[in-house]
């Protein structure tokens, strides 16, 4: 059955709830209002009930997240921002052939966040090692950033069905609907 995109009462994205029964019962028990419901639909004995494809929670849900979803530099996000491309040689990479690189090592005091770290295939990253850029004479093609909204919503998407995708998409947009709110730097 179908996923829901679960969004916090400030319309933020929240959760993706991979059991259609879960989003239901944040509807039926009045904890969530559904935005947009799929075409399928789950029978009771007595009752018929629309798939909520996009649910929007009553009461804000404070989440203990240290750090947003989509600050951290996970292979995944770094590799989406950098169009699966080698920030060095400007070769294409996969999951499997490429490495993440940290533009400042962090031996060197450099942090694990998104605008530190690039795309990199293993024999630039290998040539880099443990050095600065300016030691290496290696710079990236591109400023290292944090996410867009257009990419975060395309790495949230990346793993859902086309279905899925169409509902939550129009959804979003019928509404006007940003998931994530700009953060100062």
């Amino acid at each position: 059955m179908n996923r829901c995109l679960v969004l916090n009462a400030n319309y933020e994205y929240l959760a993706v709830l991979d059991r259609w029964i879960d989003a239901l019962a944040l509807v039926l028990t009045d904890k969530a209002d559904p935005l947009a419901h799929y075409d399928k639909v789950v029978r009771s004995e007595r009752q018929t009930f629309a798939l909520p494809a996009v649910a929007v929670m009553r009461s804000l849900v404070r989440t203990r997240r240290r750090r947003a979803i989509f600050d951290v530099p996970a292979k995944p996000i770094v590799f989406a921002r950098d169009a699966f491309t080698c920030q060095y040689c400007g070769c294409r990479v996969t999951m499997r052939t490429g490495t993440r690189d940290h533009v400042i090592p962090r031996s060197r005091g450099g942090r694990d966040i998104l605008s530190n770290v690039v795309t990199a295939c293993s024999p630039c990253n290998l040539r880099k090692d443990d050095r600065m850029p300016t030691e290496v004479g290696m710079h990236p093609r591109s400023q290292p950033r944090g996410l867009n909204e257009e990419e975060k919503l395309g790495c949230l998407l990346r793993t859902v069905r086309s279905e899925e995708r169409t509902a939550w998409l129009t959804c979003l947009r019928r509404h006007g609907i940003t998931l994530w709110t700009a953060r100062a730097a």
